[in-house]
């Protein structure tokens, strides 16, 4: 085959590559978020719905990301004040109530059994004389 039969054959080659390749789901993507279609039909993105980041500040007011607006505690996220943000949920409180929102709701953590650590004898000490007489 000649170089001008060849390119037209790698360009599809490569076009057919790259249109798999943006079908592919995104493997950094977290588990269970939302795809949302443009309106061309073109891929997906994520959509923003629950508790994107979660801020921890020891010394100062914790900080989350929820469907993408920054609250603090004490803050307000629409007609909700938020109460409380940890690192597995937010609690918010508003006329309906108190209202919790995980931030990995697809995920439990569970705590690890404890191992009781094994006791070991402390090393005896080696004496290569004596200091009798």
């Amino acid at each position: 085959m000649t170089l001008r039969l060849r390119l037209p054959l790698l360009l599809a080659i490569f076009l057919g590559a790259e249109s798999a390749l943006a079908q592919m789901s995104d493997p950094t993507r977290p588990a269970g978020a939302l795809m949302t279609q443009e309106a061309g039909g073109g891929s997906g993105a994520p959509a923003e719905s629950g508790v994107q980041t979660v801020i921890l500040r020891p010394a100062g007011k914790s900080a989350a990301v929820i469907n993408g607006q920054y609250v603090e505690v004490g803050g307000k996220l629409g007609d909700k004040q938020v109460l409380r943000i940890s690192e597995s949920e937010v609690v918010l409180i508003g006329e309906a109530g108190r209202e919790v929102i995980k931030v990995t709701p697809a995920i439990e953590k569970v705590p690890s059994r404890k191992k009781t650590p094994r006791k070991t004898p402390a090393a005896k000490r080696r004496t290569t004389g004596t200091t009798e007489k």
